[in-house]
Order: C-alpha cells, then sequence, then structure tokens
C-alpha cells in the first residue's frame, strides 16, 4: 500500500501506526491464541488487566484498514500490490511447509496441503483474502471518495454507524453480510472510512492528547463492559472499538515525526509489518507455536503479567519483522519485486493511470 498522505508528502506518523497496529495485533493472538487471557483467574486484578490490554489491542484490524484507505484513496492503483501480498503469503506458506513437513514436524494431511497451496481461499488469512478483494475494488472506492460531498461523506459515515455499528450490536443480528468484521464489507466500510478522514481531514483541528483520551475512553467502555459480563463491544464493528481505531488513526496522522533516526527506524520496520501477521498466523507456526504459549503468564501479580503479555508481543514483532526484512531483501536481490511490477505496465494502458 502506499505510504503517502493527501497532500503528497509521506506522512511517517501513519507509517508509526502502521507498525503500532501490527503490534496490537501480535498482543491481541498473545492474549487469545496464547491463552494468556484464559488463564487469569476470572474477577481477580490480572483478568481486568487482560481484559483491558484485549480491549485496546482490539481495534487493530479496524486500524490496518483505515490506514489503507487514508493513504491509498488518492493514488495511482497499481494491480501489483496485490499480487505481491500473493506471492509473499505464498512463499511463506509453501516455505514452511516444505520446512515442516518432509522434516516430520507436521503430517502431509490434506488440510495442512489445502492451506499451504491455497491460503487465500481456505480463510485462514481471512484478512488477507478480505484486503486482496478489497484491493481489487478499490479503483471504484477510490472515484467515489475522491468526488464525494462533505454532505454526502456525513450521510454515509451516519448511516454506516447505525447500520454496520450501532443496530447489528445492539440487536446481536449480524445482517449485510457483516461477520462481526470478519468480512470484504467492513474492510470496505474502514476503507472508505480512512479515504474520508484523510480527504476531508477530519479531526485536525483537534489536540492529540484529546484523540488519545477518546482511545483510552472508548477501551474502558468496552473492557468494563465485558467485566460486567456483555460480550457485544467486543466485536471488529463494535462503535466503541471503531471510533477508538478511527481516533488513533488520526492521531498518528499529526505526528510530525522528522528526527532522522525515528524516520529511518519506521522505514526499515514499516514494510516487514504485514508480513508479521502472515508469518505467525502461518498454518503450522499458529497450530505449534502459538497455541497456548503464553499460559503461563498468568498468576505471578498484574505488573509481571502486563511485563509477559506486552514483552512477548514486542518480541515476536522484532523477530518476525527481522525475518520478513530478509525476505523482502532475497525478493530484491532475486529481483521478484521487479518482475511483479510488470504486470502493472500490462494493466494500465501508456500514458493513462487510475487513481489510487
Amino acid at each position: 500500500m502506499a505510504n503517502e498522505s493527501a497532500s503528497g508528502a509521506r506522512n511517517y506518523g501513519i507509517d508509526l501506526f502502521r507498525c503500532v497496529s501490527m503490534l496490537m495485533v501480535v498482543t491481541l493472538h498473545t492474549l487469545n491464541r496464547g491463552g494468556a487471557l484464559t488463564a487469569t483467574a476470572s474477577g481477580s486484578a490480572e483478568n481486568a488487566a487482560a481484559w483491558f490490554l484485549e480491549a485496546a489491542a482490539y481495534g487493530a484490524v479496524d486500524s490496518y484498514a483505515l490506514i489503507s484507505g487514508y493513504v491509498g484513496w488518492n493514488r495511482k492503483w497499481r494491480p501489483s500490490r496485490i499480487l505481491s501480498v500473493w506471492v509473499q503469503v505464498m512463499f511463506y506458506t509453501l516455505g514452511l511447509a516444505a520446512i515442516f513437513i518432509p522434516t516430520g514436524l507436521w503430517a502431509a494431511t490434506d488440510e495442512a496441503l489445502r492451506y499451504s497451496f491455497f491460503p487465500i481461499f481456505t480463510g485462514h488469512y481471512w484478512y488477507i483474502t478480505a484486503y486482496i478483494a478489497t484491493m481489487m475494488i478499490a479503483p471504484f472506492l477510490n472515484a467515489g471518495i475522491a468526488r464525494v460531498t462533505g454532505r454526502e461523506a456525513a450521510v454515509f459515515a451516519s448511516a454506516s454507524f447505525v447500520l454496520f455499528m450501532i443496530l447489528p450490536q445492539s440487536l446481536d443480528m449480524t445482517p449485510f453480510g457483516l461477520a462481526g468484521g470478519y468480512s470484504v464489507l467492513w474492510l470496505m466500510t474502514c476503507y472508505i472510512f480512512g479515504g474520508l478522514i484523510s480527504r476531508f481531514r477530519v479531526g485536525a483541528d483537534m489536540p492529540k492528547w484529546s484523540l488519545l483520551l477518546i482511545f483510552l475512553l472508548m477501551t474502558t467502555t468496552t473492557c468494563v463492559s465485558r467485566l460486567m459480563g456483555s460480550v457485544a463491544l467486543f466485536s471488529y464493528i463494535s462503535p466503541t472499538v471503531f471510533v477508538g481505531s478511527a481516533a488513533l488513526c488520526v492521531m498518528f496522522s499529526k505526528l510530525n515525526i522528522k528526527n532522522k533516526f525515528a524516520v529511518g527506524t519506521i522505514k526499515l520496520f514499516s514494510p516487514a509489518a504485514l508480513g508479521v501477521y502472515i508469518i505467525h498466523v502461518n498454518y503450522f507456526i499458529w497450530r505449534l507455536y502459538m497455541k497456548d504459549f503464553a499460559v503461563g503468564f498468568a498468576g505471578g501479580g498484574v505488573l509481571r503479567f502486563c511485563a509477559l503479555v506486552i514483552g512477548a508481543a514486542c518480541a515476536i514483532y522484532l523477530v518476525l519483522s527481522a525475518v520478513e526484512m530478509l525476505r523482502i531483501c532475497l525478493f530484491r536481490l532475486l529481483r521478484i519485486d521487479k518482475l511483479i511490477k510488470l504486470v502493472d505496465k500490462a494493466v494500465t494502458p501508456r500514458g493513462g493511470s487510475a487513481e489510487q
């Protein structure tokens, strides 16, 4: 995806937000797949802390989709981006299958082979599947974002908020194929919101501290509702989760990062963010290493629990970022990226352009 703001200047705040969003994804999976959350005793301080971390990280998917729209709505549509992500996924699924199956770490079952050879179609990488579909439709979404009036944008935002978030959560129903946010429709909705936030500079006059406060308020509301017995707000289409994510998106977009070391670090880690997701959610890694690895984090007090959860998430993020950076270097060395970009010349007529 593109890395530039609506003004055309690279927005390192949004690049940083991409890294933070992926760290939130890993934190979420540490708590759930890793078993850290369920290992805490119900009603304990550890349990409350676990649910707060869960609520704070839950908007990661919304955040990542918002970023796609924020940076993509006014850029040229490049089919090579779709192909690049597809090849990236296949590199890891086939590569890891070639390691785990021949060595006997995992049997060559029909399921393992199906998930390795057809990862986009099996639904295991549900976000990648929905993301690719969204990117295929992006030129049409971009055209609408670029031409919509402020009044029309307000109507869309209001209607989407009511029909896609408030009513489904209030009525405990999942209309329109939203599937709780695990859907192409929801990613497209977040993409459009991200584009509108960028185009109309939503929240440009709000101080950063107020946006952070909104995020913390939404997170606390989501957490408290769960501690009181309700699970309604723990959903990607939850109004509190979405508003918190949108507030973070605006806040990070307002960061004016100029320090050379900070910029260099962000430029190093941002391109590797998606790879962190692809690697740790891989069929074999997900089942062999992510399952219940964090159960032992509970039982030593709140500070220890939070430190272990956040520390483990950071460690996973850093290690897998390094792996993805090596993959990026390998593709550059083999000129695979250049080969993939040839599809842009084949699809886009000479002298023609499509906005993204």
